[in-house]
């Protein structure tokens, strides 16, 4: 049956119902006025009559009085009355009488249907030439499942079952229905009252008359025995009422409790007979409790609380504050007083019965559960794969279009780059470390964004004056970090012109992926702000990427923006920053290296091939195991030969010794150690080996080991070796030009607790032209094999005593822009000079005063230090990891202004001074310091007397004792500056 079927919506005749009774009531009060005036007029009247008159009649005159007061009383009651209703009206519904509240399916299910089939005539009422459709209320289970349904989208639905008794919105709908129905009001006669109201209708108007049954006396003596009023309170019939006793599956007819609930009709019956009662009922027999008792009161106050009666479910524990008596709790609360019933055996096996069904519903429910989340992982995995296939498709077919693309702006890029430098450009500095994601992971994630922030000195191609710089800033731009930044630009130039060209772009999402190590271009390629920031900068300019490490974001950044990398795409990068493949192409060119062994992927080969080196080169006392990817420092793991690790090597040694070169000839001398030493390392390896401090374990580094290959390299024990590193720019192959000197260095590694080195511009350990053969030939190799951008080249030399000849090793080949390049360039921006690659040198951009140039000709003058005035040599010296635990504690102005304290700061007119910036603006514990003068000794006093100063100004500053590698840099600065000899000029101190 239709739910809304026209004889079901009883709005419109509830609506003129209620029209009907209000227009009656409007009526009786247009009459009870003029009842109330002449009432009134004929009140005051006898009240006269009985002043003037003192007579016999004054006992009449006084009852009729009385009388009239009294009628006058019950007209004010009648028109009270008339309000009322009319409020009622509009709040509350009126009473439902007993049969219309009676439940709508106290029947069976086959009686309503019957009793469907006897009227549906009735109620389907079909229009001419159409079919009803016959159709009845009944539950539907809903298997339209489809095979293929995402059932994460729509999850499982729980079928309704022929257990199902109702529709729940139906019976909803039913109650408010039932609820606003209304019984005719009834006559109001009032037996006590001596009058009916009597009504009538006259010249087609309603109206209502009193007429009186009763004679004055009887009704004066009816007066005295009226009974004052009485208001309805449902409290004090509450309290009649002892309790509500349910017997034997069913509750006992109350009429003081019927009365109770239908008095106000707030729906309080509805909700005994529809909600409360039969969900009671249902939970006490199942239970086969044969009396109970409960409280009117606790009832009352439930039944006023149930607000949705299709969604209300009680439990046995709702039961319990209901119960008169809380003895009675056992009933619901164990089974012991139904086991002692007459059938308790029969409900023993019931309740047996049902708990093995339950459990065995339970078992069903778990296992259909299980299958569900099983088939719900199923369907997710394969959603996500599915969507992992897509967007690697998507990604794959992008990077080669940029791949392709990139390689020709770099081709196109590497014949033009001479003629767009000396036109206005933009470079775009990229400090993004793209290592394998593998090697980034062990970095914590603050540290290695300070990793890649190091090459902040990028910012000093500004100097020239053709090119605007946007660097991307890896860490987050604070106010102290750019004040910084800004102050150290204006230091070496205050010109407001080359503080326009430098722009800092920071990440968008930075904070997104702030738990996770990164490197700059992925977050770069999900920065959409940043990445419009960009666009805004290179806007109708010629531009170029200036990268790190390249990784597929890099490419994909270039083939996005349409600007060429100055580097090699990823795939010859990546050939090239293998150690394995670099030290195989040192070998085919003929050049000399430390003893290695190249691509050891495992630890037999690992042991074995260390083994052999051991045993042939005695004299190496370390041996350096290095990734195939990644920095040499961060990413290598160091075998040091001790009584430890070897303790049988200085036998081995003395043999060696014994033997002399026939050693290296005759594998049988060295069979026995070699066994020897084959047996030992397996065992020993993994405790005594040294890693470095991103890595906890030894298993941590075997893994990248085993995946990624590494180089088995010996660091050479020799007196007195340089550490000189050498920086190339190496042009395009189609181009036909020699790659070109850039710069020189002195690295020297101090310390390992902080990692610290210090760097000496230009070289000044040995003359440059005995390196020039070996770097020259392995950049025109790496060159020739498609080589595009800068490059730096690490070679380790010293002097061999029997053939006294110099002799340079490869060491660390860096084919990117490297913190060198970085330290090359901040030295020509802050002497405002370039490098002349005949002498060595770098030349300041200052004028010489002619009368020092001529006393320089002196044979007396050369023995004494040039001043800033006499010599055009600039020498720089750079520590790139000064720390101190005091640095976070000052703001930037305290610190610069404490910097200045302690003579560190730059002289623009002599071009030389010296300076200190933190890596970043947060943690700021560390930082890099340069400084610059004319000679290279007068740098080295200058930065032992700044950081002399600096130490002693913070230890009185601070009672607390603070970590600081000052002292250690101080000590190997006063060392040092006594000690210092320029080889690289004075041709008495050169190695021949």
């Amino acid at each position: 049956m239709n739910r809304h079927h026209k004889l079901l919506q009883t709005e419109e005749l509830y609506s003129e119902s209620i029209d009907m009774i209000k227009s009656a009531i409007r009526g009786l009060q247009g009459q009870i006025k003029p009842i109330q005036k002449f009432i009134g007029d004929r009140k005051r009247d006898i009240t006269r009559l009985s002043r003037m008159e003192k007579t016999d009649d004054s006992n009449s005159l006084e009852s009729t009085r009385l009388f009239y007061e009294y009628i006058l009383e019950e007209l004010i009651n009648i028109e009270r009355t008339c309000e009322e209703c009319f409020v009622r009206l509009n709040i509350d519904l009126l009473t439902a009488t007993k049969d219309r509240t009676q439940p709508p399916f106290y029947l069976s299910p086959e009686e309503i249907r019957k009793a469907y089939r006897t009227c549906c005539d009735a109620f389907n009422e079909a229009e001419q030439d159409q079919v009803s459709c016959r159709c009845f209320w009944e539950n539907k289970l809903e298997w339209d499942l489809d095979d293929t349904q995402d059932i994460l989208a729509k999850p499982r639905v729980i079928g309704r079952t022929e257990f199902d008794e109702h529709d729940l919105n139906f019976i909803q709908e039913i109650l408010c229905l039932r609820s606003r129905m209304f019984s005719l009001p009834r006559k109001r006669t009032n037996v006590k009252s001596g009058h009916d109201i009597i009504h009538d209708t006259a010249n087609g108007k309603y109206r209502a008359s009193i007429r009186l049954s009763l004679e004055t006396t009887n009704f004066l003596q009816l007066l005295k025995h009226r009974e004052a009023s009485h208001v309805f309170s449902h409290i004090d019939e509450l309290l009649k009422l002892k309790s509500l006793k349910f017997i034997d599956g069913k509750f006992k007819t109350n009429d003081t409790w019927i009365k109770i609930l239908d008095v106000h009709g707030n729906l309080n019956e509805s909700r005994w007979h529809l909600v409360l009662c039969p969900q009671i009922e249902k939970i006490l027999t199942r239970r086969a409790v044969p009396l109970l008792r409960l409280n009117p009161r606790a009832t009352f106050n439930l039944l006023s609380r149930i607000t949705n009666f299709a969604s209300f479910t009680l439990s046995r524990a709702d039961i319990i504050p209901l119960l008169k008596y809380k003895n009675d709790a056992t009933w619901l609360t164990s089974w012991k007083f139904q086991f002692k019933m007459i059938d308790g055996k029969n409900i023993a096996a019931t309740v047996i019965q049902a708990f093995w069904r339950g459990y065995w519903l339970r078992k069903k429910k778990w296992h259909s559960n299980r299958l569900y989340i099983a088939a719900s992982l199923m369907w997710f995995f394969w959603l996500s794969v599915r969507a992992r296939k897509e967007m690697h498709w998507r990604y794959l077919k992008k990077m080669l279009f940029s791949l392709q693309a990139t390689r020709d702006l770099a081709l196109k890029l590497s014949n033009e780059y001479d003629s767009i430098i000396e036109q206005p450009h933009v470079i775009l500095h990229l400090p993004s470390l793209g290592l394998p994601p593998e090697l980034r992971r062990v970095f914590n994630p603050k540290m290695f964004a300070i990793y890649q922030n190091i090459t902040i000195f990028r910012i000093c191609s500004v100097r020239n004056p053709k090119a605007e710089v946007v660097y991307i800033l890896p860490v987050k731009p604070t106010q102290d970090l750019l004040l910084m930044y800004s102050d150290f630009i204006e230091s070496i130039s205050p010109d407001e012109d080359v503080a326009k060209r430098i722009t800092f772009i920071a990440l968008s999402q930075a904070d997104t992926f702030n738990k996770l190590s990164l490197n700059v271009s992925r977050i770069l390629h999900c920065s959409q702000e940043s990445l419009t920031e960009i666009e805004k900068k290179i806007a109708g300019k010629s531009a170029f990427f200036v990268p790190y490490i390249v990784d597929e974001c890099d490419m994909r950044l270039a083939g996005s923006f349409n600007i060429p990398l100055l580097s090699t795409d990823m795939e010859v990068q990546k050939k090239f920053i293998n150690a394995s493949n670099i030290s195989e192409m040192i070998d085919n060119l003929g050049l000399l290296q430390p003893p290695h062994k190249k691509n050891i992927t495992n630890y037999e080969t690992l042991c074995m091939s260390l083994s052999e080196l051991l045993v042939l080169h005695t004299e190496i006392s370390m041996w350096l195991i290095k990734l195939n990817y990644g920095t040499a420092r961060k990413h290598s793991a160091i075998f040091l030969i001790n009584h430890i690790s070897m303790p049988f090597m200085p036998m081995l040694r003395r043999e060696r010794e014994k033997h002399g070169d026939y050693w290296m000839e005759q594998p049988s001398l060295r069979e026995e150690f070699l066994q020897k030493v084959k047996d030992h390392l397996p065992k020993v390896i993994p405790n005594v080996i040294r890693l470095p401090k991103i890595y906890n374990t030894w298993e941590m580094f075997y893994t990248r080991m085993q995946k990624f290959g590494c180089l088995l390299q010996a660091i050479p024990a020799e007196k007195n070796p340089k550490t000189i590193m050498v920086s190339l720019f190496v042009p395009g192959k189609a181009t036909k030009k020699k790659p070109i000197w850039l710069g020189t260095l002195d690295k020297i590694n101090l310390e390992a607790a902080y990692s610290t080195t210090i760097y000496m511009l230009p070289q000044t350990s040995l003359d440059i032209t005995k390196i020039q053969p070996t770097v020259n030939k392995f950049a025109r190799k790496i060159q020739d094999a498609g080589f595009f951008g800068y490059l730096s080249i690490e070679c380790y030399c010293y002097l061999h005593e029997q053939e006294e000849k110099l002799i340079v090793l490869l060491l660390n080949i860096f084919p990117y822009y490297s913190y060198a390049q970085s330290y090359i360039d901040w030295m020509k921006f802050a002497i405002g000079g370039d490098y002349d690659v005949e002498s060595d040198h770098f030349i300041a951009d200052i004028s010489i005063d002619p009368h020092l140039e001529r006393r320089r000709s002196s044979f007396l003058f050369i023995e004494r230090t040039p001043e800033w005035n006499e010599t055009v040599k600039r020498y720089a010296v750079t520590i790139t990891q000064l720390h101190h635990s005091k640095f976070p504690s000052y703001r930037w102005p305290d610190l610069k202004n404490l910097f200045e304290e302690c003579d560190i700061e730059y002289d623009r007119k002599k071009r030389q001074g010296s300076s200190i910036i933190l890596h970043d603006g947060e943690i700021r514990n560390f930082g890099k310091m340069v400084a610059v003068s004319s000679a290279m000794i007068t740098t080295l006093k200058m930065i032992r007397d700044n950081l002399t100063k600096l130490h002693e100004t913070l230890l009185k500053r601070t009672r607390v004792k603070s970590e600081t590698n000052l002292p250690t840099l101080i000590d190997f600065f006063s060392k040092l500056s006594l000690n210092y000899k320029n080889v690289a000029t004075d041709k008495c101190l050169s190695t021949s």
